[in-house]
């Protein structure tokens, strides 16, 4: 399964990049004239002046948005219940919550963006934002500075740098942002008599160092229990690159076209958590599918949104830390960032930012918390955020959330052919994973095969 859906967000991209250049070779060829297609006729992203020149959203006609989200049908019918509300104050505007499932997002984004029928607002994560950015497909949201009711310095600004276009435009407002935070089964640590990574965070002792002692300290094989899970699974960017940037390595360069992974650095990261899966097993093997629910792993790297199945385990006590510190003490986080857009072609440009607004602002926001870590200031730093629930505590969310983003996240630069990058990276990880590789034998490898295709 895991091999089929990175072969489908393969094609997907692929798909994504030729109709992009589609549409750059249609703008190039346009003549401009009213009487047919007036693709752009540059790829720079430009805006449109079209909010500026529309009627007061919904104002004297009853029309139909369209918005795009992935994921279930339980993540349809919660966005449906906070659509409501908005239509209930927006008289005469209706809006239709397109799912579509999360391996075919960019490619159906991508044809229905080549076709005119795309969604008038859009969700976008930050491995397929600039492809689309850069294409002159989004409106400029800049002037969204200048409403003070909507108060855009209240974004994390680390999180918008992802939507700023070549032209120093706005093309989208993260709806979802934060880093990547550690789990810790409290049971586990209590029993061993271990300071928590928190405790040790708030001393200052919170490193690598202190992180692999502590694996070993919780892993019991008599058990079944393991210290830490993080190495070897299907999503090496996830699991990998705070830690990398830890210690000094990097994947790209700024503007993503030289490949820097080879590197002294990168292979201490590696071999760091191949010895915990093949020679101290503090981390389960590949493949093994022992969940920190069940109560037998230490620690566990994951997404916030995690919480919500964590506390639904049995028994279960556990709180979030940050990630150790590396030699790098001030590396920055990786900013997993997904939002909303709008497109430059809607028919209907002032109500599709009423939309983007509506869900961005920081009520839309808070309404989301449980789930979607918001990049607002005023709702991730607040009372209400922090003392949501029981597990994580508040400290927990502080530590782990809060103080992290207001020192800023960085995303990674992505080139164009990403997915293609993305999929060899981890498929040469996997050789590494069934031990048939060294960790230079990989990296020398993913040099000689990534790095051509930057070029």
């Amino acid at each position: 399964m895991i091999r089929e859906g990175i072969e489908s967000m393969r094609r997907a991209w692929t798909a994504l990049l030729s109709l992009l250049l589609i549409i750059s070779v249609a703008a190039a060829c346009s003549t401009g004239s009213n009487g047919g297609s007036t693709a752009p006729e540059t790829t720079e992203p430009s805006n449109t002046g079209a909010v500026k020149n529309a009627p007061a959203p919904g104002e004297g006609k009853d029309i139909t948005l369209k918005m795009s989200i992935w994921g279930d049908d339980n993540r349809k019918r919660m966005f449906e219940e906070v659509v409501k509300e908005f239509t209930d104050a927006h008289p005469g505007i209706n809006v239709e919550v397109m799912l579509i499932p999360y391996q075919e997002y960019p490619q159906k984004i991508s044809i229905m963006a080549a076709s005119k029928t795309a969604p008038d607002v859009i969700w976008l994560y930050d491995a397929i934002i600039p492809q689309i950015r850069d294409a002159n497909l989004l409106m400029d949201l800049s002037e969204l500075a200048d409403d003070p009711e909507y108060d855009l310095n209240d974004v994390y600004a680390s999180s918008m740098d992802i939507y700023r276009g070549k032209d120093s435009g706005l093309y989208g407002i993260p709806f979802s942002a934060g880093p990547k935070v550690l789990f810790y089964n409290k049971k586990l640590f209590a029993e061993k008599g271990l300071k928590t990574p928190n405790e040790l965070v708030k001393e200052g002792n919170w490193t690598y160092e202190e992180f692999l002692k502590t694996a070993k300290a919780l892993t019991d094989p008599s058990q079944g229990v393991y210290g830490v899970k993080i190495a070897g699974g299907s999503n090496w960017k996830d699991a990998y690159t705070d830690t990398f940037w830890s210690f000094g390595a990097d994947i790209f360069n700024e503007d993503a076209t030289e490949f820097l992974l080879n590197s002294p650095e990168s292979a201490q990261v590696l071999q760091m958590f191949d010895d915990m899966m093949f020679k101290d097993f503090t981390n389960p093997k590949p493949g093994d599918q022992i969940s920190f629910e069940s109560g037998k792993i230490g620690m566990f790297r994951g997404n916030y949104s995690y919480s919500a199945s964590a506390r639904k385990a049995e028994g279960l006590e556990f709180d979030i830390a940050p990630m150790p510190k590396g030699p790098v003490a001030d590396a920055p986080f990786y900013d997993g960032v997904s939002g909303y857009s709008v497109m430059k072609d809607t028919e209907y440009p002032a109500e599709a930012l009423e939309l983007l607004k509506f869900f961005t602002s920081k009520e839309g926001m808070a309404k989301f918390q449980a789930t979607f870590p918001p990049p607002r200031k005023s709702v991730l730093e607040s009372e209400a955020f922090a003392n949501m629930n029981d597990q994580p505590s508040a400290e927990g969310i502080k530590l782990a959330m809060s103080e992290p983003m207001s020192a800023g996240g960085r995303v990674i630069p992505t080139p164009e052919n990403w997915q293609q990058i993305n999929t060899k990276i981890q498929n040469l990880l996997d050789i590494l994973y069934t031990q048939s590789a060294t960790v230079e034998e990989v990296l020398e490898r993913m040099d000689q095969e990534v790095a051509p295709l930057l070029k």
